[in-house]
């Protein structure tokens, strides 16, 4: 009986180790949306793109039809539960650090640090 007891201690420490805060869904593929300039409302077409192995790139078009005017880099990424670290490869575009939530397996949202502005992006 006693080793019963034991039995039934140790598979309920077992079932009660891990601490499961719902489905974990990961930021590596190509996101793509839409983002607005809070300073002209001027739209840009967003391609985001996070690769396995930390590096990535990055497509703003904010042409509508007009003069072209893209922004266009690659970099360097890290993250944690809600914050990307990203560095870029021309010195002259700052590091940047966006906060993000996943709405679902297929769709976040990130805003940059200080903004009040939030953009969201879909897995393609």
């Amino acid at each position: 009986m006693k080793k019963l007891l034991y039995l039934l201690f140790a598979i309920t420490l077992l079932g009660c180790g891990s601490n499961d805060d719902g489905p974990s869904f990961s930021l590596v593929g190509t996101w793509v949306g839409t983002t607005t300039d809070s300073d002209d409302n001027s739209e840009g077409q967003v391609e985001l793109m996070f690769n396995s192995d930390s590096n990535g790139a990055i497509n703003i078009d904010w042409s509508q039809g007009q003069q072209e005017d893209i922004f266009a880099d690659t970099f360097t990424w890290t993250s944690d539960d809600n914050q990307i670290n990203i560095d870029y490869s021309d010195p002259d575009n700052d590091s940047e650090i966006f906060y993000y939530s996943f709405v679902n397996q297929n769709t976040v949202e990130i805003s940059g640090e200080g903004d009040d502005e939030s953009m969201t992006l879909t897995r393609q």
